[in-house]
């Protein structure tokens, strides 16, 4: 029997961004290994269990903040877990985007 595997629907670019996560009232500093427009992979102490809602404040290197209202933590292990957006605002969101554009720009050149 062949595995399931499916695809990312958009590009992960690698980061080291730093970022906070907040859950039920507590913030954790996090660092933002991987970015897409869906998604992100980020490390830190303690990472939330799978299915918990988020929000997440993440500092670009240029110094814009992205602050993500809802993300579900998709995947979990010990220093690490994925986080699937879920809201953000409509500023955010361009800002995400590009950002995401300028550095998939810089990688093809």
């Amino acid at each position: 029997m062949r595995s399931v595997s499916t695809r990312r629907m958009y590009r992960r670019i690698s980061t080291g961004c730093r970022g906070s996560l907040f859950v039920h009232g507590s913030v954790q500093n996090v660092v933002v290994h991987d970015l897409s427009l869906n998604g992100l992979r980020i490390e830190g102490d303690s990472p939330p269990p799978c299915d918990r809602v988020v929000a997440v404040r993440i500092w670009l290197p240029d110094g814009t903040v992205l602050d993500i209202d809802q993300a579900v933590v998709r995947w979990s292990s010990e220093t690490q877990c994925g986080l699937q957006i879920v809201s953000l605002s409509n500023e955010t969101d361009f800002r995400l985007a590009r950002h995401i554009e300028r550095l998939l720009t810089r990688l093809s050149e």
